[in-house]
């Protein structure tokens, strides 16, 4: 058997569009880190910008937007793998070595953006959830969503635990003992390599959390993808988009209300002085984060099948082809933007200023985007990616 690529007019348009969405929706949250060091993320918003517009930005990006767009990002992987796994199943040994050199050379290209660009980085945690996904390929459809819901809330069962035995590694922390304005000094006059260090540095301090708490969830994303593949679910969405909509509108308006009540939710739970607290409050959230990833998702979908928000939506998909691509490029204009190779401007924008210029830099990558792919038929890293894992 011989690898064969997916031909532009083979691709699902919709799956396009949603990753293209899912894209945007990433760049929105990771625009605010490019500004603001992971040693102090929250507190430098929260601290510096006090104004009601600047907390209305910033407190909508983190309620409406933070991971709930990488679940969508992260359920498009699982599903992309169960077309592909579809494809070559005929001969397991080619598919199981397609695929594994396919996610070396993805945890290559992880390795190289988290040195020279962003500690935030995505793709070597995909690399290694790809390798767990590749191993349960063949588990019963019941097993495969069993496992999913079991890998979400993994982070928040230890969490728990580790609140009843605090020797276990902390898998909660968002800070560490740096003083912010070094971190400030070094990504805007330091040397290359200072911030390359510190930037290792960063990635470092985040292993816990990372290990212990994002990788489960990407993981259960992934298998909550290859089942939905596996249940015909994109079919299902097309077959009644009317009905979709319905049902993206219903729970979107469920995680509304968690959202904005998730205060009186946890207070109603468990006692403020619980050491369980902080568990009970993140199983709140990441319940929100799969109500509202759910509904933006399911939304997406429906809507690309209407004539004109499928018009609408359009230019998405061209991004969504070029995904890596976009994804990296993101990085580097960012960086240039903030550390001292570039303009050296880290920490000098408010949220609305981020959002203005992530705006403009997204915009900038979707015209990118439909000229390149006039041209060619992968964008450029899609190319670089297919050629390294298919020789």
């Amino acid at each position: 058997m011989k690898a064969s690529p997916t031909l532009p007019q083979n691709r699902i348009e919709q799956i396009d569009i949603l990753r293209g969405f899912a894209l945007f929706g990433i760049l929105i949250v990771n625009s605010l880190g490019y500004n603001a060091s992971f040693f102090n993320w929250n507190g430098f918003y929260t601290e510096h910008f006090t104004g009601t517009v600047e907390s209305t930005v910033f407190n909508i990006i983190v309620n409406f937007c933070s991971d709930k767009f990488i679940f969508m990002f992260s359920l498009l992987f699982g599903f992309g793998f169960a077309m592909m796994y579809e494809k070559y199943k005929e001969d397991e040994h080619f598919f199981v070595k397609l695929y594994t050199k396919r996610l070396l050379v993805l945890l290559a290209f992880g390795i190289l953006h988290i040195f020279f660009f962003w500690a935030g980085d995505i793709l070597l945690l995909y690399a290694l959830g790809g390798f767990i996904l590749l191993a349960t390929r063949k588990l019963k459809s019941s097993t495969l969503l069993t496992l999913s819901i079991i890998c979400y809330f993994f982070g928040i069962f230890y969490i728990a635990l580790q609140a009843r035995f605090p020797v276990l590694p902390d898998a909660a922390s968002s800070t560490a003992n740096i003083d912010f304005s070094q971190v400030i000094a070094t990504y805007r006059d330091g040397t290359i390599w200072e911030t390359i260090k510190l930037r290792l540095d960063e990635y470092y301090s985040f292993r816990n959390i990372n290990i212990f708490y994002y990788l489960p969830k990407i993981l259960a994303l992934f298998l909550f993808g290859h089942w939905c593949h596996r249940r015909h679910v994109l079919q299902r969405i097309n077959s009644n988009p009317m009905k979709s909509l319905c049902i993206a509108a219903i729970i979107f308006a469920v995680g509304f209300l968690i959202n904005t009540r998730t205060q009186d939710i946890l207070a109603a739970l468990i006692s403020p002085f619980s050491k369980y607290n902080y568990a009970a409050y993140s199983a709140i959230f990441e319940t929100n984060n799969i109500l509202l990833g759910l509904s933006y998702a399911i939304a997406i979908l429906a809507l690309a099948k209407a004539p004109i928000f499928k018009y609408l939506l359009k230019p998405l998909k061209f991004a969504g082809r070029m995904a890596l691509t976009n994804y990296i490029l993101q990085s580097v204009i960012f960086t240039f933007i903030m550390y001292s190779w570039g303009l050296g401007r880290f920490a000098t924008f408010s949220p609305s200023e981020m959002m203005i210029l992530t705006l403009c830099v997204f915009g900038a990558e979707l015209m990118f985007s439909v000229l390149w792919l006039r041209k060619y038929k992968y964008g450029p890293l899609e190319w670089l990616w297919r050629k390294l894992y298919t020789n």
